[in-house]
């Protein structure tokens, strides 16, 4: 469950209200186990083919007992040759060939192996495993705006980047309540969201808001969530709005933007930036103060859509 302070604090930030039945916001979100489609990388680990270098391991393990099998008692008789010598020499030639072969057969068996297993180890980089796909971790649904989180892909990304768990499942949950606000909240006008799937701005909003709100907090909320980000290729979403933005500006535009389906998100903040201009010359600039939007740009934004 969210927790209400939580989902206060979040829509007081985003400017945004969740629909209310009966008097109860409407948040669905759901706490899965399964095993997304993608997540078989992260899972597996840091290894690229777990079962192939853990075959290699087996194999280099008997090799080594084999050697070991045969080192003991050579050492053993060389222990006791050196008290005292064999009574044939050809008793120590033949013992020394016998056993320097087999120590050369099985160290050329082992050397191979220690190459191959060298070589998987090298291939298994922390930095080939990512980035990996954010439906990995979370998915929603537009059409009937839900959040299913996979808690199993984020324990092992807990896991694989050594974070505290309960830490990083708290900061994706509250990236995406961020994320179904955007969807399914109501404006000041009581407007919905009107715009398709458009992941790309929709996470790119709420990595925005949702570092404002971390920020706040302590630093290792920050770092579980910087390093999730980054888990998932985020540097192209938070390209969609620089963090030194101002969060006025950035509310106008959102709701520019959700407004209308024909205006790229590069076209709202535009389209902001010259009501801004234009107040500036005229130096009026009033607040609502519910969304902290400027009363011009709401007016403007009416007008553009009437």
């Amino acid at each position: 469950m969210i927790r209400v302070s939580l989902r206060q604090e979040v829509e007081q930030a985003m400017g945004l209200r969740f629909p209310a039945k009966n008097g109860e916001a409407m948040i669905e979100f759901e706490e899965s186990m399964d095993t997304p489609r993608g997540a078989e990388a992260l899972l597996n680990g840091l290894y690229r083919d777990p079962n192939e270098i853990k075959r290699n391991f087996h194999i280099l393990y008997q090799v080594t007992s084999n050697l070991l099998e045969i080192l003991m008692p050579r050492r053993a008789r060389l222990k006791e040759w050196l008290e005292e010598l064999p009574d044939q020499p050809k008793e120590a030639e033949s013992f020394i060939r016998e056993t320097s072969e087999e120590i050369k057969k099985h160290d050329r068996k082992a050397v191979q192996i220690e190459k191959d297993l060298i070589n998987m180890l090298e291939e298994s980089n922390i930095d080939d495993l990512f980035p990996l796909p954010l439906n990995v971790f979370a998915i929603i649904s537009y059409s009937d705006p839900t959040v299913k989180l996979y808690l199993r892909t984020l324990g092992k990304l807990a896991e694989v980047l050594k974070l505290n768990p309960e830490t990083l499942r708290q900061v994706v949950r509250i990236h995406f309540l961020y994320c179904l606000l955007l969807l399914t909240g109501l404006d000041m006008d009581g407007e919905n969201y009107k715009r398709g799937s458009e992941d790309l701005v929709a996470n790119g909003i709420s990595a925005f808001f949702t570092l404002k709100h971390i920020n706040k907090r302590n630093q290792e909320m920050k770092h579980c969530y910087l390093e999730w980000l980054k888990s998932w290729g985020s540097k192209k979403y938070m390209q969609i709005i620089p963090q030194e933005s101002s969060i006025e500006k950035v509310h106008a535009a959102m709701i520019f933007w959700r407004r209308n389906p024909n205006i790229t998100w590069e076209g709202a903040c535009s389209i902001i930036e010259s009501v801004e201009s234009s107040e500036h010359t005229t130096n009026e600039y009033t607040t609502n103060e519910y969304t902290n939007t400027p009363f011009n740009e709401r007016s403007k934004m009416r007008n553009f859509f009437d």
